[in-house]
């Protein structure tokens, strides 16, 4: 679903800035190109904050699942 959604944000984006940059002069231009920047900056941003919560998410399964196994085999003591 997340692809989809990048996808379609591309799409957009891509579209957006090819109406702007051949209907306009060099300021329409300049301008798109900031938008994308920005754009590509956000989607960077929002790439490395979800791969830092699945690496959170991974370690938090990992712990549980190991308190489990001690759990299971009778031992209280972490790994």
């Amino acid at each position: 679903m997340g692809r989809l959604i990048s996808g379609a944000l591309w799409g957009l984006g891509a579209g957006l800035v090819l109406t702007v940059s051949r209907g306009g002069g060099d300021g329409l231009r300049s301008v798109a190109k900031g938008v994308m920047k920005s754009y590509i900056a956000v989607t960077d941003r929002v790439q490395e904050a979800t791969a830092e919560a699945r690496e959170n998410l991974g370690d938090l399964a990992a712990e549980v699942r190991a308190e489990r196994h001690n759990a299971e085999a009778g031992t209280s003591e972490p790994l």
